[in-house]
């Protein structure tokens, strides 16, 4: 737990139903996730990782390749990282969303002064606080251009428990939009097979 590295992944959603009704067959879901580690208030970054998904039916179940969607890592997160995952429904053609959503995450950072927060060494529940209120900016943001927000879901995973960041466990958390899966599967490097996290510096 010292040393070794983690990843938490999202390798499956199962789209239950649409936001726009009964009659719309597909729909464009993507992925929006974000996560601040421990190392936050001496190096202030964040992992963003932005996935999207062409032509998903209703009750269709997604599984990605490789590690799956990348919320964080590899990387030994230290005493805790903290993550928060943003599922949207694409209603608007734009020409490169992963560059405009990289764009409003930062933007809202900077708003929000994430910089301040975590220099001065918050623990886990702040940061997941924070986090929470930037998925809530960022999600508004992309419902100002007619995207519907599915889903959204944060938690924190920590050193100190006796299975540390509850390495090698599953989770299933959704909605009535959506259900995910979430794992915590040790990892020392990505296997290309799908986006690695970009990391934002947030310093000023």
């Amino acid at each position: 737990p010292i040393q070794d590295d983690i990843a938490i992944t999202l390798p499956c959603f199962k789209l239950l139903k649409h936001a726009d009704g009964l009659l719309q067959r597909y729909c464009e879901p993507y992925i929006v996730s974000m996560a601040v580690d421990a190392g936050g208030h001496v190096d202030p970054r964040m992992d963003f990782n932005f996935m999207t998904f062409p032509k998903v039916a209703r009750g269709g179940i997604v599984r990605m390749l490789g590690d799956g969607h990348l919320v964080y890592g590899p990387r030994n997160p230290g005493d805790f990282v903290a993550i928060s995952v943003l599922v949207m429904e694409k209603d608007q053609d734009m020409v490169d969303l992963g560059t405009t959503l990289l764009s409003v995450v930062q933007s809202r950072a900077v708003e929000m002064g994430l910089h301040s927060v975590l220099t001065a060494h918050p623990g886990y529940s702040a940061v997941v606080g924070v986090l929470k209120e930037l998925t809530q900016l960022v999600a508004g943001s992309l419902k100002e251009n007619k995207d519907d927000e599915l889903f959204r879901t944060e938690g924190s995973f920590l050193r100190g428990h006796a299975v540390p960041y509850h390495i090698n466990r599953s989770y299933e958390v959704g909605n009535e939009f959506v259900r995910l899966n979430l794992d915590v599967v040790p990892l020392e490097r990505h296997n290309s097979q799908g986006p690695a996290p970009t990391q934002i510096d947030l310093s000023p």
